[in-house]
């Protein structure tokens, strides 16, 4: 193996751009300012043009249009004069060099300037990276190349086992994927409900070295998602070391051969024994249909399937439909189906938090797409704001709990309380203050409780809440007894008449279930996680289980803020250097100590104690366990996990 593979493939270099002014000013017209400066600094190489244009662009400001991502606004005079500058600068041939982001102060005072408010220096590293200004740092210094003996085994071939895939590639590890599935994408490839759609923003909701400038949408449909998952796979040469229809069904440590022995079983059900040094889980929580417990389910005359299952065969035009669930799948589906649909029941257990849409009407203007396109760092300070304005900064003072605050309350604290504001206020907007409906729909927990949900439309057709207000729409907030022939019958004894169930009542929650695991001395991790209560040390390492990395482990959940994608990359990276290490050290494995493992988890117990969802127990959530113990959600700020995962503590385990 080369000596390249030392460092990473990755350059994050923005190229010159040289672009044509009167198409530039022809898209520039709306920007948002503060980020046309920013891209100014950099084109110029200039950083003084912050200091004389930085003090006449106002903070950003929520719009009708963008409250989700708030935009600067400036004098006609002085966006005139910055667009202006641009226009030069990029159209001349003897450009000079890019100004960079290695000034960590520099990269501090234009992060102040993107979002109009001080942006805290232990942020600044992480967001350089996660906004794609730099690639993933290596902590633990490559001086060797891995062997080919320290081969990876990964399991799911999702965004999380795209992106171990590419850290692989970049590392220089040999590996291949296991996808039980015909094809990648996960959970973006098994829903293909109507309405399904991502809820985390586009330019976040990506990764940061595969950061994408063609979003249609803020909020980019599912059928989107996947392609960009394909196009990433396929760009990084991922996409060749993917077993398709290859079911991964036990593992089991060989200590004497220092190797995991995979078990798998193809389509045609033939079975294989292959071996892997190393094994990194990327098959996620939430996979498995979960249907809930009626008596009956068999019995139904018409059509029913689970939202994960959705059969397009059934056609719902004027049919009576029952939707059992109201969480973030119901939402989008009752959202999308309800002007087709003759008559339709949403049967709710408990209601969720409903955010208001607040994208306007979702799309991205080509305008602001070509800029992110073509406008140097734009799409990265772009980035960085949709990271900065739904991450810590307002979504974590939402789960803390403010004991004071609690005793005359329903919320948990201040910054939770203005989160519940904003909701109750829409639902009297949309359903009346004290109306039935509006009583419905409120739920009686603070928010946060348990996942919100936003509505994926405001009050207009293609919205919720607009949807739930229509005269053939009903929200029933019955027990439901069991399905019959005819439909659903409830304790009361109402018989609902329906012609199509949907199960939208979620997924199992599984820590590699599916999977036996077997570690050293013949282990089961599912005897270590009895009673659905799973614990890992960082990078999901577990006493045991040498060389086992479980991404989408226990407590790697983004409670507060961001999406999945950032946990993912969080602990891919922790997984490539503990095995980089392994490298360095000329040793075969790598296993946390079992003293690590317990301290990081009373730690972690111990801030957890201080979040809503050791609080407000009344909201029904898979977040807890059946003892009531928090096991998905990561009780820390994300700077703080990013911080402890960026560098393996050697102390902390055993190199054999």
């Amino acid at each position: 193996m080369s000596d390249h593979n030392l460092q990473s493939l990755f350059t994050h270099q923005v190229p010159q751009a040289r672009l044509d002014p009167d198409e530039l000013r022809a898209n520039a017209g709306t920007a948002d300012p503060a980020l046309l400066l920013l891209s100014l600094a950099h084109v110029t190489g200039d950083a003084s043009v912050l200091d004389r244009y930085a003090g006449r662009i106002s903070a950003p400001q929520g719009t009708v249009k963008r409250a989700i991502i708030p935009t600067a606004t400036v004098s006609d005079e002085v966006r005139a004069e910055l667009v202006d500058q641009l226009c030069a600068a990029l159209s001349r041939d003897d450009q000079p060099e890019y100004l960079g982001v290695d000034d960590l102060a520099l990269f501090g005072r234009m992060a102040d300037i993107a979002v109009g408010r001080q942006v805290a220096e232990e942020y600044l590293p992480m967001f350089r990276e996660q906004a794609g200004f730099v690639p993933d740092q290596r902590a633990v210094e490559p001086t060797r190349t891995p062997p080919a003996t320290l081969n990876v085994a990964i399991l799911g071939a999702g965004m999380t086992g795209i992106a171990a895939g590419v850290s692989a590639v970049d590392r220089g590890f040999s590996f291949e994927i296991f996808e039980q599935s015909p094809s990648l994408g996960g959970v973006w490839r098994a829903n293909t409900y109507p309405g399904v759609a991502v809820d985390t923003l586009s330019a976040y909701y990506s990764l940061s070295f595969a950061t994408n400038p063609d979003w249609s949408h803020l909020f980019p449909i599912g059928e989107q998602y996947l392609a960009y998952l394909q196009e990433v796979s396929d760009r990084h040469g991922i996409t060749e070391h993917i077993r398709f229809n290859t079911e991964v069904s036990r593992i089991e440590w060989d200590d004497q051969a220092q190797v995991w022995e995979l078990t798998t079983i193809a389509a045609d059900r033939t079975v294989r024994k292959v071996r892997a040094a190393a094994v990194i889980t990327a098959a996620g929580h939430l996979n498995r249909p979960k249907y809930p417990a009626l008596d009956g389910r068999d019995s139904f005359a018409g059509a029913s399937f689970h939202s994960a299952e959705w059969d397009h065969s059934v056609d719902l035009r004027g049919k009576r439909v029952g939707i059992i669930g109201a969480g973030a799948t119901a939402v989008q589906v009752v959202a999308a189906i309800a002007g087709e649909v003759g008559h339709l029941t949403l049967f709710q257990r408990q209601p969720h938090w409903v955010v208001p849409n607040l994208a306007g009407d979702n799309v991205i203007p080509e305008s602001e797409r070509w800029l992110l396109r073509h406008l140097p760092y734009y799409q990265q300070w772009f980035r960085f704001k949709a990271f900065w304005f739904t991450g810590d900064e307002n979504g974590y003072a939402t789960v803390r709990v403010d004991q004071e605050w609690m005793k005359d309350h329903l919320s948990i604290s201040p910054g939770n309380d203005r989160l519940m504001q904003v909701c109750l206020q829409y639902i009297d907007s949309c359903f009346g203050a004290g109306s039935e409906l509006a009583r419905k729909v409120t739920p009686d927990y603070a928010p946060a409780g348990k996942r919100l949900v936003r509505d994926p439309a405001d009050f207009i057709p293609g919205g919720y809440y607009y949807a739930l207000s229509q005269p053939h729409v009903d929200v029933d907030t019955s027990k439901l007894d069991r399905v019959v022939p005819e439909g659903i019958l409830t304790v009361d004894g109402d018989l609902i008449e329906l012609d199509v169930i949907v199960y939208a009542t979620g997924f199992t929650l599984d820590w590699l279930s599916p999977v036996e695991v077997i570690g050293r001395d013949g282990v089961r991790l599912a005897d270590v996680w009895r009673n659905n209560n799973p614990q890992s040390y960082l990078g999901g390492t577990v006493p045991g289980f040498p060389n086992l990395f479980v991404n989408s482990g226990p407590n790697t959940g983004v409670g507060h803020a961001g999406g999945h994608n950032f946990m993912a990359e969080v602990v891919n990276h922790y997984a490539f250097e503990c095995l980089q290490l392994v490298v360095e050290r000329g040793a075969r494995s790598i296993e946390v100590t079992q003293q690590a493992h317990d301290e990081h988890n009373a730690r972690l117990d111990a801030v957890m104690d201080g979040s809503i969802w050791t609080h407000v127990l009344g909201a029904h959530t898979y977040y807890r366990n059946e003892a009531e113990r928090v096991i998905l959600p990561s009780p820390w700020r994300l700077v703080e996990y990013w911080e402890m995962s960026q560098t393996p503590i050697e102390e902390k385990f055993t190199l054999r």
